[in-house]
């Protein structure tokens, strides 16, 4: 498997739909943190990043973050599933 790491600045969501594009990225892989108390009120920037990222890339993109403590495994969103569990 070959990987790529880019460090580039800019505005989040343009920059990283510009690179994937330009790099023809077959799979973005996103890490989210775990959503705010506050989340039905505010969203974390991070998760409106993954958001767009799902929905706009032209590439298959997964969102993905740690489940709870007590639970293990981690939830994947992508474009067709929300929260999907993950025991891994």
């Amino acid at each position: 498997v070959e990987v790529e790491a880019l460090v580039i600045q800019g505005p989040m969501l343009a920059t990283v739909l510009s690179q994937v594009k330009k790099l023809e990225a077959s799979v973005l892989v996103l890490s989210q943190s775990k959503p705010s108390p506050f989340c039905c009120f505010l969203r974390s920037r991070g998760e409106v990043l993954a958001e767009e990222c799902i929905s706009r890339a032209e590439c298959l993109t997964l969102a993905v973050r740690r489940q709870s403590k007590g639970v293990g495994g981690y939830l994947v969103s992508t474009r067709w599933q929300k929260n999907f569990w993950l025991l891994a």
